[in-house]
């Protein structure tokens, strides 16, 4: 019986290994997509904490005459076009330059943390207290990694703290990916993973609130 399950753990060990090998490369360049169009949005957009974020998206791809390129190939014509004529040594560096200097409010919005998270770069702490969340808002920041399109204070008053708040980087990339997925298409081990996180957040007010923005796809 050991020897049984001992050549079922040999098998399952490669499988699990590409596995972390296809998400770490999926969160790597959907960071690094992420930060190049937020750098643009920084940069080109002007953005206001007022106004839907999709206008001053607009106005960037505007500014930079992007307009009707295709969704898919925007954050390659910006890397080439915005980040590429950056100050730094690395891309790493350009990204930070820009990032550093957002409104807390911007990098809180768009969760550039996670982009930090993703491409190993540090960014300054937000001293102040964090802009308020409205339910729409926060909805619309699970966007990630997409930008957000509306405000950040959109919707009815959230629960505090903020649930998004109270966990880390990691658990919040893993909860986006499983939850931009059919919930019948998840594996026992994504199953697992989301209970774990989920326990986190212990506040049944949050816990329900955190569901009902990730659970609609």
């Amino acid at each position: 019986m050991k020897y049984t399950i001992s050549r079922r753990l040999d098998r399952l060990e490669p499988i699990a290994l590409a596995e972390g090998k296809r998400r770490e490369a999926w969160l790597r360049q959907a960071a690094r997509d992420h930060a190049t169009q937020l750098v643009a949005l920084i940069l080109h957009g002007n953005p206001k904490i007022d106004e839907p974020l999709s206008t001053a998206w607009r106005r960037a791809l505007s500014h930079l005459d992007l307009v009707n390129v295709p969704d898919q190939y925007v954050a390659d014509r910006l890397s080439h076009l915005v980040v590429a004529a950056l100050p730094g040594d690395s891309e790493n560096d350009k990204y930070v330059g820009v990032l550093s200097s957002a409104p807390s409010w911007l990098r809180h919005f768009c969760m550039a943390r996670l982009d930090a998270f993703a491409l190993g770069i540090e960014l300054p702490k937000i001293s102040e207290p964090l802009t308020a969340c409205g339910r729409d808002g926060l909805r619309d920041m699970r966007s990630w990694p997409d930008l957000p399109s509306g405000t950040i204070g959109a919707g009815r008053p959230m629960p505090k703290p903020n649930p998004f708040e109270v966990l880390n980087p990691e658990e919040l990339v893993d909860l986006i990916r499983i939850f931009q997925s059919d919930e019948d298409s998840w594996s026992f081990r994504d199953r697992r993973r989301c209970e774990e996180i989920m326990s986190k957040v212990d506040d049944d007010e949050l816990s329900r609130a955190l569901m009902s923005l990730l659970d609609q796809h």
